[in-house]
């Protein structure tokens, strides 16, 4: 029997702060800044004239290095591709919005 190490889906590529610097619209619904913290946590905060983030506050998995999956806003755990390559990563949500964030110091 082999056993899987619980914390194998631990989002370590991105853990850190970030910041959106994509500006679509459909970018504007994700967070303005973004902290990947240890233990599958974040914390996405908004910009003061942005309504609720997508991301809000919730967990974080990477089961492999080209899958996220995040719980939502609405507590929803959705799948996202992620192209992570030094101090960027990009998303792309199931409707196809594409989100870059940039590493914060």
């Amino acid at each position: 029997m082999t056993m899987t190490d619980p914390g194998a889906s631990e989002p370590r590529l991105i853990a850190g702060r970030w910041r959106r610097v994509s500006r679509s619209e459909c970018a504007r619904t994700y967070p303005a800044e973004l902290t990947v913290g240890p233990g599958s946590r974040y914390l996405g905060r908004r910009d003061p004239d942005q309504g609720l983030p997508v991301w809000d506050v919730g967990t974080a998995r990477m089961p492999d290095e080209t899958t996220l999956v995040m719980s939502t806003s609405s507590d929803e755990l959705v799948s996202y591709a992620i192209e992570v390559a030094a101090d960027r990563f990009t998303v792309t949500a199931p409707d196809g919005c594409v989100v870059v964030f940039e590493r914060q110091a």
